[in-house]
């Protein structure tokens, strides 16, 4: 058997079918990301954060940003106690790191809670995946009674049956490129 040089264009035209498949694929995930926005009150304490309504899968990606970065809210009535959702810089005052739960992060910040641990939100973006449970989010703090303002939190996590679709597409291409590659490798030499 001869190689007839075929095989050459026949993978070369695979190969632009693949990257075409990957790019529609990136397309159709970006545009199907679902994205919720929640209202973080600073009032609330860890027992009663806002329950998000996500039961999160260690395999997915999510990404939790705060709408507008600048927003202030407040652990008390002293302009001192105002941060935004990274909390009230260290060193301060009236400020500073809170530890509770085995946890430590600065006082006033935004942080998430899933089913096994605490994770620093801030102002984002925080893109996190390995999480598992329902995820809850709150203001980060040791006396809720004074607290004021919230902070508005948008969470985006892509589509499942994107997922999939983009999967089965992958393997598809893949599929009919093996398949197209090995019919040019045995055809008969044309003499």
């Amino acid at each position: 058997m001869r190689y007839n040089g075929r095989g050459n264009f026949t993978l070369k035209l695979n190969i632009i079918g693949a990257l075409a498949g990957l790019a529609i694929g990136a397309t159709l995930l970006a545009s199907t990301a679902q994205a919720t926005v929640y209202t973080v009150d600073a009032i609330n304490d860890v027992a009663s954060w806002l329950d998000t309504g996500i039961d999160a899968g260690p395999t997915t990606t999510y990404d939790f940003t705060v709408i507008d970065p600048s927003t202030l809210w407040s652990a008390g009535a002293t302009a001192a106690r105002s941060s935004t959702a990274d909390g009230i810089p260290v060193p301060n005052d009236f400020g500073g790191q809170w530890t509770m739960l085995g946890y430590t992060f600065n006082f006033g910040a935004l942080v998430g809670e899933d089913a096994s641990h605490f994770f620093l939100i801030g102002t984002g973006p925080t893109i996190l995946s390995g999480l598992s449970g329902e995820i809850h989010v709150g203001y980060w703090d040791s006396d809720y009674s004074d607290n004021s303002g919230s902070q508005t939190l948008s969470i985006t996590v892509p589509e499942p049956s994107i997922w999939a679709m983009m999967l089965a597409g992958f393997a598809g291409l893949g599929f009919a490129a093996l398949g197209r590659g090995r019919k040019a490798r045995i055809a008969p030499a044309i003499a």
